[in-house]
C-alpha cells in the first residue's frame, strides 16, 4: 500500500447565483480565483441557453467536444477545485435534460451560456492538491494514487 493520504477539514462554505448570460465555467473558475478556493468541491443545478461539454476518447486519449443549442435544464453540476500550473482549475462535470427528457452529459467546457445556476462551493483545507499530466491516461490528474491491493 501507497502512502496514506491526509485528510481534509472543510473551509469556507459559499452559495451563490450566476448571471443569466454568463460562462457557467468562467463565472466558477473565476469565482474560485477572486475567492483564493485552491481546493474544494463543487454542486449546483439550473438551466442552460446552450451547453458545450466534452467525452474523452480513452483509446486516442482526447476529447470530443459535444455543442447542443438549445435550452436545457442543468440536472447536475458536480466537480472539484485543485491546482494546476498554480492556479485554480474546476474539474466539472454536466448531467442535462433536454425537452424530451433525454439526458445528456460529460466534462464541462467553456462555451455553456447560463440561464439560471445555483452553485455550491465547499472549500478543503489542508495540503494542496496539484494536477500533473499522467502517461497512462493522458489526463491531468492528482499524484500518488492510493492503491487498496
Amino acid at each position: 500500500m501507497q502512502a496514506q493520504e491526509k485528510p481534509y477539514l472543510t473551509g469556507r462554505t459559499f452559495l451563490f447565483n450566476i448571471l443569466k448570460g454568463e460562462d457557467l465555467l468562467q463565472a466558477v473558475e473565476g469565482f474560485c480565483i477572486h475567492h483564493g478556493i485552491e481546493c474544494g468541491l463543487i454542486q449546483g443545478i439550473g438551466a442552460v441557453e446552450q451547453a458545450t461539454f466534452s467525452i474523452y476518447n480513452q483509446k486516442t486519449k482526447k476529447y470530443t467536444k459535444i455543442v447542443k443549442n438549445e435550452e436545457m435544464e442543468m440536472l447536475s453540476l458536480s466537480g472539484n477545485i485543485s491546482l494546476f500550473d498554480d492556479h485554480p482549475m474546476t474539474h466539472t462535470h454536466i448531467t442535462l435534460s433536454d425537452k424530451e427528457g433525454r439526458a445528456w452529459g460529460g466534462h464541462l467546457m467553456a462555451g455553456t451560456k447560463v440561464f439560471a445556476a445555483e452553485i455550491f462551493i465547499q472549500e478543503l483545507t489542508g495540503d494542496s492538491k496539484t494536477r500533473k499530466k499522467d502517461k497512462a491516461t493522458g489526463l491531468s490528474l492528482w499524484p500518488n494514487p492510493v492503491a487498496l491491493r
